[in-house]
């Protein structure tokens, strides 16, 4: 039997196995204090209250990601993030609208969840979470959270 063929067949087999066996990391508690976007954060509407009883909107900074502009607006009601509205997500035709249709939806309800911004980054769209958490961390410090 010829030798090509079976050094193949066992080097496919080996690199199979190594990728079925390969997991990927996860980004626990991700919290980003330094944010370097671009834009600036604004208030929208009243913030009142002392820490942990605040009430209002808060739009975070817009951040910049290579694949278009990330911004966040979280709602609180007695001290409790309520909502976060996605003002801005990457968009556009093909792959990276479908990231953001996917992603956006599961980082407000890791965040409503966590009630901060140690949230986990979504898989396929780290870009698009690591800005969405900047943002995120931008309106939580307007808001003295």
């Amino acid at each position: 039997m010829p030798k090509r063929p079976v050094v193949a067949t066992v080097l496919t087999v080996a690199a199979l196995a190594l990728l079925l066996s390969f997991k990927t990391p996860q980004v626990a508690g991700l919290a980003i204090t330094g944010a370097t976007g671009t834009g600036s954060g604004s208030s929208s509407g009243t913030v009142s209250g002392n820490k942990g009883t605040y009430s209002g909107q808060v739009t975070g900074k817009a951040v910049q990601i290579p694949f278009g502009t990330v911004q966040v607006q979280v709602t609180f009601q007695n001290g409790k993030i309520t909502d976060v509205q996605a003002l801005q997500l990457p968009s556009g035709g093909g792959h990276t609208g479908q990231i953001s249709s996917y992603a956006g939806p599961q980082l407000r309800s890791e965040v409503l969840t966590a009630q901060s911004a140690q949230i986990d980054t979504v898989s396929g769209a780290t870009y698009t979470s690591e800005g969405y958490i900047q943002s995120l961390q931008s309106a939580l410090s307007q808001a003295g959270a």
